[in-house]
């Protein structure tokens, strides 16, 4: 266990030979298999001001623990796709009012369903065509946003106390980049059938590494699939470790020394 702990770098020569990991205090760690659960950073606001507000007003994700933080309240919520429908829905079943912002039309990146339920609902506000400007407050304390409407560059403010971000998410592979491993357009890592059908179930590109849960490319990045990746990929790592021993040099042929001595 390396605890608090970074990985830097991870280098891998070939099937057999042991990978190898840089971590951030210098140390290298060698495996014969490695499980990446590096993960995904959420996207936030590209505006000043925010940081203060990060951890009390502003959210990430939408659970019954907001759900009743913001109880009877009106919240906001950035973005257009179906995550942010199914945040929208949920919390409207929670709050006074849900005002949606995003730059597009919802029809052009939400499925039909969660549209009609927003159009639907009595307090979900859509407001698209806009992007946040600015969020006001004191004391680590949300109390207003403000957002201005990309044609014209008219702002309009709301006084609220919550902020949900629903804008994507980055993947956390950066450090990967001497690895070989495959990645996909946006940087996750493909895992199985996409890097061939030769693949164990959740390997990458490069054999004896694995990918699970939001790092992994076609994920659902949901917290149940994600155990289930962990749960998957325990099979895969017996099965490639089987796989290394059947496949490995023989101990004599290793260490010659341990041949019997000739007898004359």
């Amino acid at each position: 266990m390396a605890i608090p702990d970074e990985a830097l770098r991870l280098e891998c020569d070939g099937e057999h030979a042991p990978k190898r990991l840089t971590l951030a205090n210098g140390e290298c760690v060698r495996a014969r298999a490695i499980v990446i659960a590096a993960g995904a950073r959420y996207r936030s606001l590209n505006i000043e001001g925010l940081e203060p507000f990060e951890g009390s007003s502003i959210h990430y994700w939408a659970s019954p623990l907001e759900g009743r933080l913001c109880q009877g309240q009106e919240v906001a919520l950035v973005g257009g796709g179906n995550s942010a429908g199914q945040a929208a829905v949920y919390l409207a079943a929670q709050t006074k009012r849900v005002t949606v912002i995003a730059r597009r039309p919802l029809r052009e990146t939400m499925s039909s369903y969660l549209v009609d339920r927003i159009n639907a609902a009595r307090n979900i506000d859509v407001v698209t065509g806009c992007e946040i400007a600015a969020v006001e407050g004191r004391d680590g304390v949300m109390e207003a946003i403000r957002w201005r409407e990309r044609g014209s560059g008219e702002e309009q403010r709301l006084a609220i106390r919550h902020l949900f971000l629903f804008i994507g998410a980055d993947p956390n592979t950066d450090w990967l980049a001497a690895s070989g491993i495959e990645l996909d357009e946006r940087g996750f890592i493909r895992a199985g059938e996409a890097c061939g059908d030769d693949r164990l179930p959740l390997e990458t590109s490069r054999r004896g590494i694995f990918a699970i849960g939001d790092v992994r490319s076609t994920s659902v990045k949901r917290v149940a699939a994600a155990a289930g990746d962990g749960a998957q990929v325990v099979a895969s790592l017996h099965a490639h470790l089987a796989k290394l021993d059947r496949e490995a040099p023989s101990e004599k042929a290793e260490n010659p020394q341990l041949e019997p001595a000739a007898t004359g």
